[in-house]
């Protein structure tokens, strides 16, 4: 790990503004990088499920002799949130959106990754804000087929989260404690469950005891698809069917205020149901309730005013405020998702200028990185603002997809923002 510019948790670069550079150079090789990263694969090929429609992937470039032709799941929503802002490649997140409900009916579930491998986990379930960016985009193209794909899609979603996120059978065993749920791997090995997470080698949920815990940001996700399922169902006409999920998003959000609030310390806390306490450790997950919209003004005042300005640093924000050895999604890197969905909660919370700073923060890094070494990355050290991020257990990847579209996804919020 390269010398910190800061030490553990500092808040000193948190009410700075930073100098915009200039991020043309970027913008152009980002679009340029797109068309590179489109895949059809429509016939299984050894350990690669076939899916019926187009789809990208993170990267081209070759790692450890292993190159990536799968779709995986939640990057596919985060890299979506890029091609949103390429109309020749909008509709590439509407194949996405029906490949995933192809690999929910095939397999009863979304894996991983479409390799045949990957399909005894998931990952974070962002399938109903796919649906909703798929139809939207429907919508505005004046596709009459949108109300038929929106009441498919949301039988789909429905069945995800009934079978599989509130799962209480072996092969789903998730909701596992006062109808909360944890992540899960069929073989049940710690280091497969914390993979579904989508934060591989974290320190949060004591490093190696996630199957013991129900993630905040997990339970927070599953509040926003209760949300979405009965948005969905009132478009079509149906609030018979929405009435259900609101009622089941009231009681997970009172549910997750009881048990993963920590009000003497202020931030939401991933809950230890084996040991029935919260777990101590904080992370950007605090930030997950405000993104999904569960969290009070009250609360998010507190963590926006507490915890910010420990996160916040050069270069964006810090996933955790402490090293870990071989813990990738630990300080001091920064990860593009986690850039992307902490913004957008502060914006729906009404700290604009907090979101926009960050924002800048993190556009800079990106552009001074590539501008450094010819490249774009997975992961950024947003403490000295480079690419030499802890590579935990399998290095620094560059490409990398999610990076491209929350550059793409803040250019668009800052222009709205400016205007």
């Amino acid at each position: 790990m390269s010398s910190s510019r800061h030490s553990f948790g500092s808040s000193s670069d948190a009410d700075q503004t930073p100098t915009q550079i200039d991020w043309g150079p970027m913008f152009h090789y980002i679009a340029g990088k797109w068309p590179t990263v489109v895949r059809n694969t429509p016939t299984d090929n050894r350990t690669l499920i076939g899916l019926p429609h187009s789809y990208v992937v993170p990267t081209t470039d070759e790692v450890n002799g292993f190159t990536f032709d799968e779709m995986f799941y939640w990057d596919s929503y985060f890299m979506s949130l890029g091609l949103l802002h390429h109309p020749e490649l909008r509709h590439l997140i509407v194949d996405m959106t029906k490949n995933m409900a192809f690999l929910l009916q095939k397999f009863g579930m979304i894996p991983n990754g479409s390799r045949f491998y990957f399909t005894s986990r998931s990952q974070p379930p962002f399938f109903t804000q796919m649906i909703k960016l798929a139809h939207e985009i429907l919508v505005t193209d004046g596709d009459t087929q949108a109300p038929d794909f929106l009441h498919q899609m949301t039988e789909l979603a429905e069945l995800e989260q009934n079978e599989v996120w509130l799962g209480t059978s072996n092969g789903h065993l998730r909701q596992v404690f006062a109808g909360l749920s944890r992540y899960f791997d069929i073989n049940v090995a710690d280091a497969l469950v914390v993979a579904e997470s989508g934060w591989d080698q974290c320190p949060r949920c004591d490093f190696h005891r996630w199957r013991f815990h129900l993630p905040v940001c997990l339970n927070s996700i599953l509040y926003r698809r209760e949300l979405d399922i009965a948005e969905f169902w009132e478009v079509l006409g149906e609030s018979g069917r929405a009435h259900g999920w609101l009622d089941a998003a009231k009681t997970r959000k009172e549910t997750m205020n009881r048990l993963m609030w920590n009000q003497a310390r202020g931030f939401f806390a991933d809950y230890d149901y084996q040991r029935q306490r919260r777990n101590p450790y904080p992370s950007l997950a605090m930030f997950y309730p405000m993104w999904a919209g569960l969290a009070t003004q009250k609360q998010a005042q507190a963590m926006v005013e507490r915890w910010l300005p420990q996160f916040e640093q050069f270069g964006g924000l810090v996933t955790t405020l402490k090293p870990k050895e071989d813990a990738q999604w630990a300080w001091p890197n920064g990860w593009a998702p986690l850039q992307i969905l902490v913004t957008d909660a502060l914006d729906a919370y009404g700290f604009q200028t907090q979101a926009d700073r960050i924002r800048i923060k993190w556009l800079n890094t990106c552009a001074t990185t590539l501008a450094q070494t010819g490249k774009m990355w997975e992961k950024l050290n947003v403490v000295d603002g480079n690419h030499h991020a802890d590579g935990g257990l399998y290095g620094q990847l560059s490409g990398f997809g999610w990076t491209w579209a929350s550059c793409d996804h803040f250019r668009h919020k800052l222009s709205r923002d400016a205007a």
